[in-house]
């Protein structure tokens, strides 16, 4: 029997937004959530900032340029959108391999993201055309 994929949590929801600063105003004037700070991820090409709610965050994300990642799903949703789920796992580097052998297609091996731990991500086309990001709880 294949092992599967031990989850801790949804650690977030990652929405891809076109201007971070009116998201972030957008949410504070119709829910009850403090602003999360603006994080600037160069190799990421993105500006983050996190909602907290008392269960889950928000992860929102603008691009910083043409380059970005993220760009090419706000060109297609200039609105933004939901982009992804955050998955916390124990062992990120046994959950990638474990990815691998459930045929997953994990995009790209674990690296750091801008909070200092190690994630990577699951293919839309092998989780029902949704992106699933694998996320280190430590």
């Amino acid at each position: 029997m294949k092992q599967k994929i031990g989850v801790e949590n949804i650690d977030h929801v990652g929405i891809v937004v076109p201007s971070i600063e009116q998201a972030i105003r957008h949410y504070e004037k119709n829910f009850n959530v403090e602003r999360g700070e603006i994080k600037i991820s160069k190799k990421q090409k993105v500006k983050i900032s996190l909602l907290e709610f008392k269960n889950i965050k928000l992860e929102l994300i603008e691009p910083l340029n043409q380059e970005s990642p993220v760009n090419s799903f706000l060109s297609k949703n200039p609105l933004g959108g939901l982009h992804h789920l955050g998955i916390e796992v124990n062992n990120i580097d046994e959950t990638y391999d474990i990815a691998q052998n459930l045929e997953l297609n994990p995009i790209g091996k674990p690296s750091e993201g801008y909070h200092g731990k190690l994630l990577f991500f699951l293919h839309p086309k092998k989780m029902m055309n949704t992106l699933i990001e694998i996320i280190s709880k430590h």
